[in-house]
């Protein structure tokens, strides 16, 4: 993962959160890559889907978190080249 793509801010997404969500998302997409069968891929993808990303706190004692908008993004992207990776086949 390029972790420069992510900013840090206060208020951010949790870092385990996201790393935890991305590292889901990169392990579904190698398996399509490899041509894992997409009915295997797609409920997986899901359940990573609605896993929950807290926010930290905000403030003059927040935490640092992934900026919620490049982490979007981010995750966007990885669900883009997933669906890509599925429809090549």
């Amino acid at each position: 993962m390029r972790s420069e793509v992510l900013r840090s801010e206060k208020g951010g997404y949790n870092k385990t959160d996201v790393l935890t969500k991305l590292d889901a998302l990169n392990a579904l997409l190698m398996m399509a890559e490899e041509g894992v069968d997409s009915s295997k891929i797609l409920p997986e993808l899901e359940k990573i889907r609605q896993r929950p990303m807290r926010k930290e706190k905000s403030g003059f004692f927040g935490t640092i978190g992934f900026s919620a908008e490049d982490t979007d993004n981010y995750i966007a992207d990885l669900e883009a080249k997933l669906m890509n990776a599925l429809s090549d086949r």
